[in-house]
């Protein structure tokens, strides 16, 4: 006499086929073995663009901070001397402004620019822009360590000090820069 399959055989078979597949996750599609290599800057090319500030230290009281805008509006200060806080701010200005910024910057030629460039006067704070887009870095320093030497470029010079004082104009960082209440509300530089 031949028994008759149990009724629940099928759903059983279905069961365990269902668990033998998932107990092999190198063989899917999904598994890192599988996955094509990512280029090592992937990573970098997502994220939004940004421009970075550095006001650096001049002989007498000068403001030090960092302000770092991204394309999305995203701001981050971080004040370190003669400054009206020092430590870190993150605020979020308008993307029209944001825009604005990212637009002048295409503008002005300031990827032309060399990496460094002296100031008029030594004694005067230095700044460094630093612009980030798509995994590559463009940093342009003017004024201070290792720049006495080069021959000076009254352009460059107009060109950098101009995107620095519009970066703070259009972030507003005045309130964290200026001890002076009558200059917070409108930048860090007039």
């Amino acid at each position: 006499m031949i028994a008759a399959p149990h009724p629940a055989a099928p759903a059983c078979a279905s069961a365990l086929a269902l668990l033998l597949a998932c107990a092999h996750p190198a063989s899917s599609p999904a598994s890192p073995e599988h996955a094509p290599p990512t280029p090592p800057d992937a990573g970098l090319s997502n994220q939004p663009d940004e421009l970075t500030l550095e006001r650096t230290a001049c002989s007498g009281a000068c403001p030090v901070y960092t302000l770092t805008v991204r394309a999305d509006g995203q701001v981050h200060f971080v004040g370190r001397k003669d400054v009206a806080l020092v430590g870190e701010r993150h605020w979020r200005i308008d993307s029209l402004y944001a825009r604005h910024l990212f637009t002048e910057v295409d503008r002005s030629g300031f990827l032309t620019l060399g990496p460094r460039y002296p100031t008029e006067v030594e004694e005067l704070p230095g700044l460094v822009l630093t612009l980030r887009r798509a995994g590559n870095v463009h940093r342009v320093q003017l004024g201070g360590a290792g720049t006495a030497d080069l021959s000076r470029d009254v352009d460059a010079e107009r060109l950098l000090q101009r995107l620095g004082t519009l970066v703070d104009k259009l972030t507003g960082c005045g309130r964290y820069v200026e001890a002076d209440s009558k200059k917070k509300g409108a930048g860090c530089v007039d």
